[in-house]
Parts: C-alpha cells; sequence; structure tokens
C-alpha cells in the first residue's frame, strides 16, 4: 500500500513538471511567435517611415534651395530695379539749378555721410546728381530740395527735417573753425553730469553714428565732450539732453525725436551689434504673411517716421523685412503684430500703444507722402 502511494507521488510529481514544461515552452514559442510577428510589421513601417523622411529630408533641401533661388532673384531683381533709379535720377540732372547750389566733381567730394540723415543709400543717389559736396548742400534753396526731393525719389520733408543745409552750412564754416568750435565745445565739460551718465575713455569708444540720427560730425562733437559709448548716452536725462545739446550747438529737440536714448538701450543689449540684429531679423523673414501685407519695394518706400512711436531705427528695422509702406503696416493684424513684435525684437505692446495701424490707415487714406515713382 506504501509503495503504492509513492509510485503516486512520483507519477504527479512527473507529470506536474511535464505540464510547466509544456506551459513554459508554449509561452516562450507564444512569445516569439509574436515578437516575430510584430518584428515584421514594425520593420516594414519603420522601413516606410525612414523612406517619407528621406523623402521629406530631399523636399527640404530642394526647397531651401528654391528660398535661395527666390531670395538670389529678388536681391538681383531689386539690384537691377536700383540700377535703372540711378539712370533715372541721373538723367533728371537737367531739372537742377546747378547755378543755384554750384557744381562739383567726383574727386572734390565730401564724405556726406557726416550729416545726419545722410546714409550710403542717400549719399549715392546725391552722387548721381553729381552733387558731392557740403557747399552744394549748403547753398539749398527751398526749390531745390523740392527738385532733389523728387529727382532722388526722397520722402517729401525729410531733407527739412534733417535738417541738411544747416548741418552742412556748418561743416563748410568749420573748414577754418573747428579748432575754435572743439575749443567751446570741450569748455563746457563742466556742464556734464559724468557722476550720472558715467565717464569713458577714447579706446572705449562705440561707433555712435549706429544710433540711427547720428552722424559723422555729431559723433565728434560728442566725443569732444568725452561721450563716447552707448552706455553714457542710455543713462541721459532730460536735463543732460538739454546740456548736450547746448554744449555741442545741436538742434533743440532732435535728441528725443531721433530716440538716441532707446536706441543707445537697445544697442547695449545686443552688444552694439547692430548687422547682426539685422541679420536675425532678415533670417526670420519667412514668418511675416506677405499675402496679407503686401510686397512693397525700397523705391516704393514711405516715411514710416510720420508714424508717432515710430522711429529712425525701427523704420530701418521695418525696411529690413521688407515693410516699407503706410499700407503694409495699416493691414497689420494682431497676429502679424504679435510676429513682427518678436521678429524685430520691439518691447511687447508697443504697437499697439503708439497705435500704428490707426496712425499707418489714415496717411495711406491721405496719400501722405506717397512715393515718388
Amino acid at each position: 500500500m506504501n509503495t503504492l502511494i509513492i509510485l503516486l507521488a512520483q507519477t504527479k510529481s512527473e507529470a506536474t513538471f511535464e505540464i510547466i514544461i509544456m506551459l513554459l515552452g508554449s509561452a516562450i514559442i507564444g512569445y516569439l511567435t509574436s515578437w516575430l510577428y510584430y518584428k515584421s510589421i514594425y520593420e516594414k513601417r519603420i522601413k516606410v517611415i525612414e523612406s517619407e523622411k528621406h523623402e521629406l529630408n530631399n523636399r527640404i533641401v530642394n526647397l531651401d534651395a528654391e528660398i535661395f533661388n527666390l531670395n538670389k532673384s529678388l536681391g538681383e531683381k531689386d539690384k537691377e530695379m536700383e540700377h535703372l533709379i540711378m539712370v533715372h535720377i541721373s538723367e533728371r540732372k537737367h531739372l537742377l539749378n546747378y547755378k543755384s547750389f554750384g557744381t562739383a566733381t567726383a574727386a572734390e567730394k565730401d564724405d556726406l555721410k557726416m550729416i545726419s540723415g545722410i546714409g550710403p543709400f542717400i549719399e549715392e543717389r546725391l552722387h548721381a546728381l553729381d552733387i558731392y559736396t557740403f557747399r552744394q548742400i549748403s547753398k539749398f534753396t527751398p526749390q531745390d530740395i523740392d527738385t532733389i526731393n523728387d529727382a532722388i525719389k526722397y520722402f517729401s520733408g525729410r531733407i527739412e527735417r534733417d535738417e541738411w543745409v544747416a548741418q552742412a552750412l556748418e561743416l563748410v564754416r568749420i573748414e577754418d573753425l573747428r579748432t575754435d568750435l572743439f575749443k567751446r565745445i570741450s569748455e563746457r565739460k563742466t556742464k556734464i553730469y559724468y557722476n550720472r551718465i558715467g565717464t569713458a575713455k577714447k579706446e572705449e569708444a562705440d561707433d555712435l553714428t549706429i544710433i540711427s540720427g547720428i552722424g559723422g560730425w555729431i559723433q565728434e562733437k560728442l566725443n569732444m565732450l568725452d561721450i563716447y559709448t552707448f552706455r553714457q548716452i542710455s543713462n541721459f536725462t532730460k536735463e543732460d539732453i538739454v546740456t548736450v545739446t547746448e554744449a555741442i550747438e545741436y538742434f533743440p529737440g532732435r535728441i528725443e525725436r531721433d530716440e538716441w536714448i532707446l536706441q543707445a538701450r537697445e544697442l547695449i543689449r545686443i552688444e552694439g551689434k547692430k548687422s547682426e540684429l539685422l541679420k536675425r531679423i532678415r533670417d526670420r523673414q519667412g514668418r511675416i504673411y506677405y499675402d496679407r501685407l503686401g510686397i512693397a519695394h525700397k523705391h516704393e518706400a514711405n516715411n514710416l517716421t510720420l508714424i508717432d512711436g515710430l522711429g529712425l531705427w525701427v523704420e530701418e528695422r521695418l525696411n529690413t523685412l521688407g515693410i516699407y509702406t503706410f499700407s503694409q503696416i495699416s493691414k497689420l493684424t494682431h497676429t502679424d503684430i504679435e510676429t513682427i513684435t518678436e521678429v524685430l525684437e520691439l518691447i511687447p505692446g508697443r504697437i499697439e500703444k503708439d497705435k500704428w495701424v490707426d496712425q499707418a490707415r489714415e496717411l495711406a487714406k491721405n496719400n501722405i507722402n506717397e512715393p515718388l515713382i
């Protein structure tokens, strides 16, 4: 009886072991079968995805090439257009009264960029009219200004606004009086609150002409006051503005109007790397909805500084985006405003606060400063 019980127990243990082995084998086979099945499915899917990814990468490369070619084509078109404009400007020489302001040759040329308001773009157009010297500009009459505005397709009223004639007259006069002028300015250093604006040495000098509204001549006069850096200008108070304006014998109100302090603060923020900021802006141009705003070119530009709250520096950044006209700004939506604020690195809310859109709509409606084509 005991032997029978032992035999039955052994048989049961062996059967249990066999069952466990069979179940384990079934589980392994099931797992392997499932793994192989899913692997075959996912491998095919992975191959499809990789193929799609490769195709998308190729499309991106092709689109990048198309964008590059389009930008290149646009650049060539702009150059071609600028060349045609220069030819057209040159053909308008006969409209100018050279007896009024005199003639000059390229060999006699002054650096007209010393005049605040004249950059390389405008200087090139003036040269196309054989206007090369401070002396010529100093003799402009109101009639000459109207004719030249029309000839170079410049913003109506901008020559008067930037006081080219007064600046040129000063530059002509100081040829013999520069020493006396600089001596007068230097003697006024005692009136400057350096404890407030800070001190700087010549070797620390920033290129102050990066500030829109400061030409080479104004920079020289500021340097005579030991004002060399963006940081010093960024610290100006209203009292400092009055003192500096008087010290350098500058036009009252110009420092505020051209937003020197705001520009200086922004230049500190970007470490004076204005060209890098403009490059960043150009690189972000694809984010602008030109289908909604419309396309405009440099030769169609309006004087955007007629919009209160939009100074020369912001105008330059907008122009870098290809935004040149009141019409374009008048079409900005809330989304456009958010995008442009970010792209131009403006203070959030500034566009709405200064009501650019409403002002632009009114200026566009009244045909203020339409481009001269």
